[in-house]
């Protein structure tokens, strides 16, 4: 979005944004019977999530401040009683827009502008609404390094309330995008989070409250309470629950939005996190290797992770559900199930009591902070491991407030307060998956075992199967066909993941009961997983009911792309889905979609590229990548792109340019493409110098290794050499000729040291 293309925000343009639902009560009409509940809710972040903008519901000071931006000023002012933000538009132009909402308000408050297709989108500031001796009561800059082409800059769709936020920060949200018009008519019940959001459709539970003998069903508050009050320290030091633990979906209801999704479609009400969203598992991107939080996961996704969750523990177990405050202060949260007189000691966390390192939270739920001043907290619950850190690189408690020590100081200070620990030096998942996101040998055999061990949470099970897509081999073949019997839905999710290198015949084998399941992204995406058994090649392979099926599943793969067509990814997938049906007409058309609808999504220009050059479009394709550079001249995928297209075309000399640019995205692939094209040019010492780079972002990878062993061997640099062909040997170790090499390369040292 062009700021300067901004028409001036109307009333009418915002007011269907803000209708009621009179099918579900309002907190007024629950007081009646629910006064303290509503009350609790009255002080929490749900009632504060969302508010049209006012002198009363900003905390912002619109008082003249001033804050610099984009080498100029944005200015925080007043026009009567509607709040402006003046600042500079794409163009550098100063324009004054109306803030027409609030967004949260603690430990920051963001705000909203409208623009006449009925999108509300964020500024690119924010209140740091925090005490003024913590930092805070001043105006930021939130995401000062986004740049125009970037997904977070407040012009781009990650800045997009419609899209990004307002399934959460709102009750009963429909979005309601018009792909033809690219204008959205989104609608809510409630501008906050209200009581509809966990309770659903009230107008049962109203009619029952009023005496209605027919209705036996008063609500939702009997399923997402907590399974038990409490739990007890036996003498073995187990916990266990101190009443039968009862039928819950807390856990679910919470994370249809503390959890880090995908939506598929509008929410059928609070029960409905597997259908409408698909939840992440535990992802590079998102997770350190150990499962801790690296990027906003909000809290299920390392909840469901912890022997808390196993046991039985629910949310309201330590907030209060309706003002989302802890139900006891300090280590009291944790101490009413965990003893005092065993866990909130010196002799248990080893520090001062009272004093830094005595807190629960500072060992067991390390905080990570977002936003600039948001710090949130895992909720894996972990026991600090430094002994994995020096494995896996994962971070651990102790050395993130002893920055200025080793993991194996921390590891030995562990073991001088609990000499007899059952954690350290044990085994952990996180070592499979290190292995697995490293590429090393012994990874398959490992996945394998975690994703059958029914002691691990399944979302870990399910994220080892997921990683097996590197690992296509037998083991991998029964770890997915198991999970595929197992009705657990995140383990089915891992399994479709982890199948995706499979030949499409064996891959079809193991997913085909997947078509039919009742979750929508399940079946959808096992339809997409298996959409090549649609094409002429596999004809006569699928019966008419086998047909149908796969048909119908893909039907769904469809819509949920379509829930999402104000996205570039969207179209994206169904421009993939259509090259890989053999319909290349329709697969050019998606990909244009995609960069009408996002100009900056970069792999909408790859794609369609990459279409391009199968067909032997060469200069279609280079057009392509170059209208994609015009947007982003620094995107090193359209670099890399451009460079192979300068390749094919025998322009070895100008790919260099471009090659080197991609490589400093310190992309592995890019950077040893780029060695072995400096070493084609004849630049060996160069060539080198890369290959070195590119050995150490992915020192798994054996054709780096195979590269450098050559090259050294050529230069007669025969120790080098046999260091690298070591290396090879440990990644491939059943391989006769790489022996030999190293055999050989050991009798060259010898030789030129005599």
């Amino acid at each position: 979005m062009d700021l300067s293309k901004l028409g001036k925000w109307r009333i009418v343009g915002i007011a269907l944004v803000l209708f009621t639902t009179l099918a579900f009560a309002d907190p007024k009409q629950c007081a009646t019977c629910h006064q303290q509940q509503v009350m609790d809710w009255q002080q929490s972040d749900h009632a504060n999530a969302m508010a049209l903008a006012s002198k009363e519901t900003a905390l912002g000071a619109f008082d003249n401040r001033t804050l610099a931006f984009q080498n100029q000023q944005a200015t925080f002012k007043q026009r009567n009683a509607q709040l402006i933000i003046s600042m500079p538009d794409l163009q550098g132009r100063t324009r004054d827009i109306e803030v027409t909402h609030t967004f949260g308000h603690f430990p920051l408050q963001q705000y909203m502008f409208a623009s006449d297709n009925g999108q509300l989108q964020f500024f690119p500031f924010a209140w740091d609404s925090r005490p003024k001796a913590q930092g805070g009561q001043r105006w930021f800059v939130l995401h000062p390094e986004q740049q125009p082409h970037d997904e977070f800059h407040y012009s781009q769709k990650g800045q997009n309330w419609n899209h990004m936020c307002a399934d959460c920060h709102s009750s009963d949200f429909e979005k309601r995008y018009l792909a033809k018009q690219q204008q959205f008519d989104s609608r809510y019940s409630a501008i906050n989070v209200g009581c509809a959001s966990c309770h659903g459709d009230s107008q049962a539970h109203l009619a029952w409250a009023k005496g209605d003998k027919t209705i036996n069903d008063k609500g939702y508050e009997h399923t997402i309470g907590v399974k038990t009050p409490l739990f007890e320290r036996q003498t073995d030091g187990s916990m266990k629950a101190a009443s039968p633990l009862r039928p819950s979906s807390q856990v679910a209801v919470c994370a249809t939005c503390h959890a880090r999704r995908s939506q598929v479609a509008d929410r059928q009400g609070p029960h409905s996190f597997m259908d409408s969203f698909q939840p992440a598992l535990l992802e590079p991107e998102l997770y350190h290797v150990d499962g801790q939080i690296w990027d906003e996961n909000y809290v299920w996704g390392s909840f469901v992770q912890s022997k808390m969750h196993q046991a039985g523990v629910t949310c309201a177990n330590c907030h209060n559900p309706h003002s989302g405050k802890l139900t006891l202060p300090g280590n009291q949260t944790c101490t009413q199930c965990h003893t005092a007189e065993v866990f909130d000691t010196a002799k248990h966390h080893g520090h001062k009591h009272d004093g830094e390192g005595s807190q629960c939270v500072d060992c067991h739920m390390p905080a990570t902070t977002f936003m600039q001043v948001d710090a949130r907290r895992d909720h894996s619950f972990r026991v600090p491991r430094p002994d994995l850190t020096a494995k896996t690189q994962a971070p651990n408690a102790c050395n993130g407030c002893h920055q200025d020590k080793t993991p194996q100081w921390a590891t030995s200070h562990i073991k001088r307060w609990h000499p007899n620990s059952n954690y350290l030096g044990t085994p952990h998942f996180s070592e499979a998956f290190y292995a697995a996101d490293n590429d090393l040998p012994s990874a398959s055999a490992m996945l394998t075992k975690i994703a059958q061990d029914k002691s691990y949470p399944n979302i870990v099970r399910a994220s080892a199967l997921a990683r097996m897509a590197d690992q296509p081999d037998r083991n991998a073949v029964v770890a997915i066909v198991r999970a595929v019997r197992d009705d657990e839905p995140l383990k089915r999710q891992g399994a479709i993941a982890g199948a995706r290198n499979f030949a499409i015949a064996e891959r079809y084998r193991m997913l085909q009961p997947l078509l039919t399941d009742p979750r929508l992204p399940i079946r959808a995406e096992a339809g997409r997983a298996l959409a090549e058994m649609l094409t002429a090649r596999f004809a006569t392979q699928l019966s008419d009911k086998q047909r149908l099926e796969l048909e119908d599943a893909l039907k769904d793969y469809r819509q949920m792309q379509h829930y999402q067509a104000e996205r570039g990814y969207s179209h994206t997938n169904l421009g993939n889905l259509a090259r890989s049906l053999g319909e290349h007409q329709q697969a050019e058309q998606h990909y244009l979609a995609a960069i009408a609808v996002e100009p900056i999504f970069i792999p909408a220009y790859v794609n369609l590229a990459d279409l391009y050059r199968a067909l032997s479009q060469e200069r279609k394709a280079r057009t392509t990548i170059e209208q994609g550079l015009s947007v982003n001249k620094n995107a090193p995928a359209l670099h890399y792109a451009l460079a192979m297209s300068l390749v094919r075309s025998g322009q070895k000399q100008q790919a260099l340019s471009h090659l080197a640019r991609a490589a400093q995205s310190n992309n592995g692939d890019y950077v040893y493409t780029y060695a072995l094209l400096l070493q084609d040019r004849g630049q060996h010492q160069e060539a080198l110098v890369q290959l070195n780079n590119a050995f150490a972002l992915t020192p798994a990878n054996p054709d780096i290794s195979y590269s450098l062993m050559q090259l050294h061997a050529q230069q007669k640099q025969y120790r080098q050499a046999y260091r690298y062909a070591q290396q090879l040997q440990q990644l491939l170790p059943d391989n006769p000729q790489i022996a030999a090499m190293v055999e050989k390369l050991a009798m060259m040292q010898q030789l030129q040291n005599q």
